[in-house]
């Protein structure tokens, strides 16, 4: 009880109830000109063909060896590509800057600052999203839009701590409204520990810890965003190799700790480098425990593996994704 009220009541709201957190620092980038899907198509390794005015697609831009760069989510507007993400929208849009090949109309414009952004969770939030005015809730890779209390509001659904999760966007002005009438709806304010705990608890990957340059999509629960039909994009060949051939060799798994290690430490399975841990979370329900991207055949739950701290081994066995109580 102790660690849960440290946490907030935003925990105990986001795993009964309905939480949010206002995200300051997500970004926001229009992707315009008349080339502009045949532009993303390239570069991505979703099929930016499947995005319809309904939908929000999924999509990474991968290094030529398949390293993420960046992943996002698309959503189509009538005169430009949208790509929203909570890691902020000048480093992504100065990289398709220099991607834009001299016969390309394409423009690419950072519009973060126009936009209040707000992440919404729990088993209720889709039950609160009709009683601040949608008609209904988005399911996962779908767009609804509409207006609260004067505002435009645009809300999509994405894979959250504990099934469909959803995306708020309102014109910067706006932002506290939404906020309003969130609160208003009963929502609870969710800290970032305590957001960080549940993503963990969920096994969800976040930018700056598991999508990163150390890992590809395949690794990294990311394989739904990789089409197997499209034409050529950036690390394309990379990851057709590992789907063809079996080579997807390290998988995101979560470990119970016996005792704290810090994240970025090396996992150890029969005295051999067996992987990396990418977050680290002392959880209410579970105790310390950790996501981590970990070689095969040391990815199965139940496998005992150690991860290796500045004082010595620390003891883990590996689990499934989400955790379990049971």
């Amino acid at each position: 009880m102790e660690m849960e009220a440290r946490l907030g009541e935003g925990y105990r709201a986001a795993r009964e109830g309905a939480a949010f957190r206002p995200l300051p620092d997500a970004g926001y980038v229009r992707v315009g000109g008349e080339d502009r899907t045949d532009f993303m198509q390239r570069q991505t390794t979703n099929d930016v063909r499947l995005l319809g005015s309904g939908k929000a697609l999924v999509n990474v831009l991968a290094s030529p060896t398949a390293r993420i760069l960046h992943a996002f989510t698309m959503l189509q507007e009538l005169e430009h590509l949208a790509l929203v993400t909570v890691a902020g929208g000048e480093a992504l849009a100065a990289y398709l800057r220099g991607k834009i090949f001299f016969m390309d109309k394409v423009t690419v414009e950072d519009a973060s600052a126009e936009f209040s952004q707000f992440d919404l969770d729990g088993p209720q939030a889709g039950d609160l999203l009709t009683q601040i005015g949608l008609e209904r809730a988005p399911g996962e890779g779908e767009r609804v839009d509409t207006r609260v209390g004067g505002a435009p509001l645009t809300v999509f659904g994405r894979k959250g701590l504990a099934g469909v999760g959803y995306w708020l966007l309102a014109p910067t002005g706006h932002g506290a409204d939404v906020e309003r009438a969130l609160l208003d709806a009963g929502a609870v304010l969710l800290g970032e520990e305590a957001y960080d705990v549940l993503r963990v608890e969920a096994g969800l990957p976040a930018p700056g810890a598991e999508l990163t340059e150390d890992f590809t999509p395949l690794e990294t629960g990311l394989a739904y965003t990789v089409s197997t039909s499209k034409g050529c994009y950036t690390g394309q060949e990379v990851l057709a190799r590992q789907i063809n051939y079996d080579k997807v060799s390290r998988q995101l798994v979560g470990l119970r700790l016996k005792e704290p290690a810090p994240a970025g430490s090396a996992v150890r399975a029969e005295g051999r480098p067996a992987g990396t841990v990418t977050s680290v979370v002392l959880s209410p329900e579970h105790g310390w425990i950790a996501l981590a991207v970990v070689r095969r055949p040391h990815h199965e739950p139940g496998s005992e593996v150690a991860v290796q701290t500045a004082s010595g081994e620390v003891g883990a066995t590996v689990s499934a994704l989400p955790f379990s109580t049971a």
